[in-house]
């Protein structure tokens, strides 16, 4: 039985070239003429389930006192011990990755335990290089041996919330009209980081009708979008590696983590440029908690926080608490929001599963679905429809998975050094150019050069459906090309400036795969567009190209937080 959740914890104060047509350029190549395609193999389904298996223990223990530790999601290095991996094309260069060869530890037992397994697979995860194996599509039918969806909680526990949640909003897929050519309009510098600490994560960046607000070193900042001057700042100090959600509400509300172990949370109302509230993360039997390399999450009215020993719900509107972390053998694993709340729950590191919550429910699962053996949920790339990517303990993603009401509908299947996947190490939303709509899934392949030195680069598009290809589109042989957005129901994506060629933007249509130029980047840009020295990815909003930082590094100089085009 579910317990209501104690008082919240008292609040501290708050701290002070050309388009599709043009020469040289490939269109899209259809399905049975495609070198990449990739065929339909027979037989049984292998990701199928049996019906009878449980999603989760049947009769899960009495959740424990608020506050008592637990295993959460695996995060990413601490600093000053092992550098972050190469960022992808198209992408400012990152430190050199280390080589491949750890694997994760075995599976811990509960309590305290769990949280050294966790450290274990940590460090696994950083030195592993981002690998993709495997070949094939495959097509699922429901009712085809998928187990039931299920509506267990992985150890959530709480009192009912008051009220529904409402929507949230993240980068626009319609706009305002923009212009043929993006220009360089304004960029900010990083703060320095001190040798000591090595680095620093800035995790974080939102929009209202305004601003741009960006996370940055011991502080919340929004610059007006089209000036780049301040409006507002935030403090918030940190030591650790603190985190930040990545979405924001439709009262343009988010959360960040801060303070000297990240063990506080604050809700920001983004539109007035101030904190909501604070509150201190609970604190269980460990005398020296660990809040760093946790993960949080928006949707509507919650927000969600999970680090190494623990996990919390927070109704963001008025810091309800709607669930906390349990004692069993399934346990929260990351999340991630959006227009859904989903969470990934890990048991004992050898069953995972992926589920939609309901805040309004205890936490509880609206579904549940669970990963097939020998596999484990490495990455979320969409919360509606749900979108996961899949690996092993050899390698990090292997497939992805479209589950529509706890049933697996389909399974793409990534070739060995086939796709590009970009993520941020182990952060189960932190997947950049991995796109969904309501019908396609969009990846990018990995960009490589002939022996003539030209660029073999490309886009292809599946349908989540039943995971059988639709087509693939490959720009001209001087360009990379990386999907970055949904803009007017086509696929918006990012061809790099290179030392030969502008930078621009393209769409591509979801039919055909037929690329046309969005707008070109100036022959000013190409400095800005490359000169950031952070580990960096690019967003798209309303008209507005946005070089966003999340690591700063002490080794490096004339590094930037954000770097505005439009």
């Amino acid at each position: 039985m579910s317990q209501p959740p104690p008082p919240p914890p008292g609040n501290p104060p708050p701290p002070s070239g050309g388009g599709y047509g043009y020469p040289g350029q490939a269109g899209p190549v259809p399905s049975g003429e495609n070198p990449y395609a990739q065929p339909v193999p027979p037989g049984q389904n292998p990701y199928a389930q049996a019906p009878t298996q449980p999603a989760f223990p049947q009769t899960p223990p009495p959740p424990p006192q608020y506050g008592y530790p637990q295993p959460g999601q695996t995060p990413p290095p601490p600093p000053g011990q092992v550098p972050p991996q190469q960022a992808p094309y198209g992408y400012p260069p990152a430190q050199t990755p280390p080589p491949y060869g750890m694997s994760p530890a075995g599976p811990g037992g509960p309590g305290g335990g769990r949280s050294n397994n966790k450290m274990m697979i940590i460090i696994a995860a950083v030195v592993a290089a981002v690998l993709v194996i495997g070949g094939g599509v495959y097509f699922a039918t429901k009712g085809d041996g998928d187990s039931k969806p299920q509506a267990d909680s992985g150890g959530r526990s709480g009192g009912k919330s008051g009220g529904k949640s409402g929507g949230t909003t993240g980068g626009k897929t319609t706009g305002k009209p923009h212009g043929s050519t993006l220009a360089f309009k304004w960029d900010k510098p990083a703060d320095p980081v001190a040798a000591k600490d090595n680095l620093k994560y800035v995790v974080g960046v939102w929009f209202t009708d305004k601003y741009v607000v960006k996370n940055e070193i011991n502080k919340v900042v929004a610059y007006d979008q089209t000036t780049g001057a301040v409006a507002w700042t935030v403090p918030a100090p940190s030591s650790g590696d603190c985190t930040a959600a990545r979405d924001s509400n439709s009262n343009n509300l988010t959360a960040i983590q801060f303070g000297a172990n990240c063990e506080q949370i604050m809700v920001i109302d983004l539109a007035a440029g101030k904190a909501l509230w604070t509150a201190k993360l609970p604190v269980g039997t460990d005398s020296k908690p660990d809040f760093d390399y946790s993960e949080m999450a928006v949707s509507g009215d919650t927000v969600g926080v999970d680090w190494l020993d623990g996990s919390i719900g927070y109704r963001m509107s008025t810091q309800k608490v709607l669930w906390r972390s349990g004692n069993g053998n399934c346990e929260d694993d990351g999340y991630a929001g959006g227009k859904q709340f989903v969470a990934v729950v890990n048991c004992d590191y050898k069953t995972y599963k992926v589920q939609v919550i309901d805040p309004d429910n205890n936490g509880a699962a609206k579904w549940s679905w669970q990963a097939p053996v020998g596999t484990k949920i490495s990455g979320i790339v969409s919360t509606d429809p749900v979108v996961v990517l899949l690996g092993t303990e050899g390698a990090t993603h292997t497939d992805v998975a479209t589950i529509v009401d706890g049933r697996l509908q389909s399974r793409v299947s990534l070739g060995t050094d086939k796709y590009d996947i970009s993520t941020d190490g182990t952060e189960q939303q932190a997947v950049h150019n991995v796109i969904v709509s309501s019908d396609t899934l969009y990846l990018s392949l990995q960009s490589k050069h002939d022996s003539n030195g030209q660029v073999l680069s490309g886009i292809v598009a599946f349908n989540l459906s039943d995971g059988k290809q639709k087509w693939i589109a490959k720009p001209d042989s001087k360009h990379d090309i990386t999907g970055l957005a949904l803009q007017d129901g086509k696929l918006l994506a990012y061809e790099p400036a290179d030392y030969d060629v502008q930078g621009r933007l393209v769409t591509l249509d979801p039919a055909s795969g037929a690329i046309s130029t969005y707008a070109q980047f100036d022959s000013a840009s190409s400095e800005k567009l490359d000169s950031s020295a952070t580990r960096s990815y690019p967003v798209w909003y309303d008209g507005h190209f946005y070089i966003a930082s999340r690591t700063v590094y002490a080794s490096s100089s004339d590094q930037t937080y954000l770097v505005a085009f439009g």
